[in-house]
């Protein structure tokens, strides 16, 4: 499908079903974002045996639904001008329902303190595990960036993480299971968006929902003319992402990396340069507001469309 040859009766169809409500309680799409150890790609499932493997399928077994995030899959280098790897991994913790770091590296330790001292940003989502040993430590790691995320309200968790007994663990495991059934349960009140006199502002988590929702419609479509038509729907020029909070993101988030989420977590699958949902009956209502089977009336009526004056004109 194709933004260019959408006829108004089509655009004005689809925003007539906008929802009105500022806010809704909904499900939505389960992300937990794993960090530690870097592992070799070039090794056969070193990932697998590495201690956020082993965490991953624990969790998979336990909500097989949940969607794993790995800054390694998803940052690429073409990023590099528009974004820092900080900034990325900021965002990705910003979509995610959860963050498990284990500190067990340089960069777990970087990315810990990128973490704690987010101005309490992520307290109530990060985890901390830290190897056993370091129980009661009085090192800097321990004094410093492990107590600020504590004292902000993170947790702060002990495993044997560098002899691979890391589900020996009770206290792991514990948490582990608390989290699984929390995010189970978990609906969220996800605010439409927020317009200020120069520009139209939308949290990110909003987005990822409202864009699967309008693919749902129109799939499969390329990315640009899906994007387009969302700011035609929407009747937005442009957008800036912010944070649940409100709060702008340091660098510039650009949908792209929103969509290599989904990709990347198997929500979307791409072909011949289109994108389509891997389980669209699992979309959420958020930005459109259908009753019964209208939204399947209005996708027919837009396939029939296609195939008929072979594009939506």
């Amino acid at each position: 499908m194709n933004t260019k040859i959408y006829c108004d009766e089509s655009i004005s169809s689809i925003r007539g079903h906008l929802e009105k409500r500022d806010y809704k309680y909904i499900t939505y799409p389960k992300f937990i974002f794993l960090c530690g150890k870097g592992f070799d790609k070039n090794i056969r499932d070193s990932y697998w045996y590495s201690n956020r493997g082993i965490i991953h399928r624990y969790i998979n077994k336990l909500l097989p639904d949940s969607h794993i995030v790995l800054s390694e899959q998803m940052w690429e280098d073409g990023f590099d001008n528009s974004i820092d790897l900080l900034t990325f991994e900021e965002f990705l913790a910003e979509v995610s329902d959860a963050i498990i770091l284990f500190v067990e590296s340089p960069g777990s330790f970087c990315e810990l303190g990128a973490f704690a001292y987010a101005d309490a940003l992520f307290s109530d989502k990060l985890i901390v595990v830290m190897d056993e040993k370091y129980r009661g430590s009085r090192s800097f790691i321990s004094t410093g960036p492990v107590l600020k995320a504590k004292g902000n309200g993170s947790k702060v968790l002990f495993a044997q993480i560098e002899n691979g007994a890391l589900l020996a663990s009770q206290e792991l495991r514990s948490e582990i299971i608390t989290l699984v059934e929390t995010i189970k349960m978990k609906q969220s009140r996800i605010n439409k968006r927020l317009v200020n006199e120069s520009e139209n502002i939308i949290y990110v988590n909003s987005f990822i929902v409202e864009l699967l929702e309008l693919l749902k419609i129109v799939q499969p479509i390329s990315v640009p003319d899906l994007l387009q038509l969302y700011k035609m729907i929407k009747g937005f020029k442009s957008f800036t992402f912010v944070k649940r909070t409100g709060e702008k993101f340091k660098r510039e988030i650009k949908s792209g990396y929103i969509l290599k989420l989904l990709q990347n977590s198997g929500i979307i699958q791409e072909k011949d340069s289109h994108i389509r949902l891997s389980n669209y009956k699992k979309t959420q209502n958020l930005m459109l507001k259908y009753h019964g089977n209208a939204m399947e009336r209005e996708r027919n009526r837009l396939i029939c469309r296609k195939y008929r004056y072979g594009g939506l004109v």
